[in-house]
């Protein structure tokens, strides 16, 4: 099911006020009901700790023996190849210059 169009399960959690006040203000900047602003947090909290967890799960899964080009970290690598030329789509301009 998409999210939104789920059916609601009414549920009750007691905060305390001072936590329903700041709610209801950045609710208000977002245009939002609190409800709709702590279900919007919520889901964005339950994507990011799957994503935590499936980057927990996965830490160690590239063995440097195997993908040597990785020894200097994922970001330099990333850095090299951005930095090399693009030859695809440099051909790809050539292809559709107007004389």
């Amino acid at each position: 099911m998409k999210i939104g169009l789920e059916k609601p399960m009414a549920s009750v959690i007691e905060i305390p006020e001072s936590l329903a006040q700041e709610l209801d203000q950045l609710a208000q900047s977002e245009h939002k009901a609190r409800a709709a602003y702590v279900v919007d947090l919520l889901w964005r909290d339950v994507k990011r700790t799957k994503l935590r967890q499936a980057l927990d799960n996965s830490s160690g899964a590239w063995d440097l023996a195997n993908h040597p080009e990785l020894a200097e970290g994922g970001a330099a690598y990333v850095d090299r190849i951005r930095s090399e030329p693009d030859e695809r789509f440099e051909e790809a301009v050539r292809r559709n210059q107007i004389p």
